[in-house]
């Protein structure tokens, strides 16, 4: 499928949409250009789920956890991660979250059951996103 959005707002309302669509453990693996809509996704799928708290890039921590009533959502940013060992250190392959966000996730995503595939890329103008999913 794919979307086109023309605001930090759509893009909100598109990933609370397709939210509705990710299976049960999704592993939403997210790619893209800087800038192009990955966190406003992760923003608008937490919104979606009731969170209140506020939703930033991990790009310096790699990690983010929140928690609703109901879920625990892993968020990673793997921008700056190099090789397996560093991979592994986040703790990523032992998460027990029941959703998990990938930003710049790669190839790191492709042995996962329910990995779920969203890439994002400029559109016509500065204000344009295509987001992208395997559907």
């Amino acid at each position: 499928m794919r979307y086109i959005s023309d605001s930090a707002e759509r893009t909100r309302q598109i990933a609370a949409e397709l939210l509705k669509t990710f299976p049960d453990g999704a592993t939403v693996c997210l790619d893209g250009e800087m800038g192009a809509g990955k966190t406003v996704f992760v923003q608008g799928c937490m919104q979606a789920l009731g969170y209140t708290g506020r939703v930033t890039s991990p790009t310096f921590a790699l990690c983010n956890e929140y928690m609703t009533e109901e879920k625990k959502i892993m968020h990673y940013d793997l921008c700056r991660i190099t090789d397996e060992d560093d991979l592994y250190s986040t703790g990523f392959y032992d998460s027990d979250a029941d959703l998990i966000f990938v930003e710049w996730a790669g190839a790191n995503c492709d042995g996962f059951e329910n990995a779920v595939h969203i890439r994002f890329s400029y559109g016509k103008d500065e204000n344009e996103r295509v987001i992208e999913t395997d559907d």
